[in-house]
């Protein structure tokens, strides 16, 4: 029995610094099984040229674009200047999302500023208030939000207490959770811990972990328990997959390591699907 799950792949990282890119890259990841790619691109300052490029390279290989990534780091600033250009530049990526044919933009919400002399609650409504006028406008682009958890000790959005904490305070259809399995492991997040999120994750950036740092490695080559993760993401019902591997030391070999990536990943969900039969 096959789990039937979606992979794809986010494509920059992985091929970073290997002779794979552009179209390459995206024609490589179709060749080693992934039926979609995440892409990262400024879009305060892409070119419309650009733009339809990305359009006809997705056509050229047969993967779309479902997934893009906004690193948002402003929008708990407490300087009102500073959260609104922040967020008039997230909802340029909300609208550069949909002109390249996806559907969910991964928002990386960065660091706490000014920790232990601002206070932190105080910060914390910012960012909410922020994210609640982000999801607005995404839901009426047609976009979803996925909010993603980083591992180090000074970010905003850690853990799953995080996530739902933010998805509870900010209470929109728009936004869910992103479960980065990688930053978890660092953090020291259990996987049952993403039992707490039924229906509410709608991407995965799945990798292994080393445990201590970040870094993402292929499915099967670290130490997270991958097993159980792959047990809780079939149980809550996540959506979009995405295979997150690399950058790596060895950037002339990232075909095969995707590949492996890839492969292994298939084997995680197919054996995982297999045990709730």
């Amino acid at each position: 029995m096959t789990s039937q799950i979606s992979l794809g792949l986010l494509v920059d990282q992985a091929f970073y610094g290997s002779p794979y890119q552009g179209k390459d890259a995206w024609r490589a990841a179709a060749e080693l099984g992934a039926e979609w790619i995440c892409i990262v691109e400024e879009a305060m300052d892409i070119a419309p040229e650009r733009l339809l490029q990305f359009r006809d390279d997705a056509d050229a290989v047969g993967l779309p674009i479902s997934l893009t990534a906004c690193h948002a780091f402003g929008l708990s600033d407490f300087r009102d200047v500073v959260r609104e250009f922040h967020l008039k530049r997230a909802e340029a990526h909300v609208d550069l999302t949909r002109e390249l044919g996806g559907g969910v933009m991964k928002l990386l919400l960065g660091d706490w500023f000014w920790r232990g002399m601002w206070p932190e609650e105080a910060q914390w409504q910012l960012l909410a208030a922020s994210v609640r006028r982000l999801a607005d406008y995404a839901e009426s682009r047609g976009i979803a939000l996925s909010v993603k958890p980083e591992p180090m000790e000074t970010s905003l959005v850690t853990d799953v207490d995080d996530l739902v904490r933010l998805l509870d305070d900010v209470a929109s259809p728009a936004l869910q959770a992103n479960v980065d399995v990688s930053h978890l492991v660092v953090a020291g997040v259990a996987a049952s811990e993403v039992g707490r999120l039924p229906g509410r994750v709608n991407s995965v950036d799945y990798s292994d972990s080393n445990g201590t740092y970040h870094e993402h490695l292929v499915p099967g080559e670290g130490v997270a328990d991958m097993a159980a993760f792959t047990d809780q993401l079939l149980a809550v019902d996540a959506a979009w997959i995405g295979v997150e591997v690399g950058p790596f030391a060895d950037p002339e070999n990232a075909y095969d390591k995707v590949g492996r990536a890839m492969a292994r990943s298939r084997d995680f969900f197919d054996t995982a699907a297999a045990r709730r039969v």
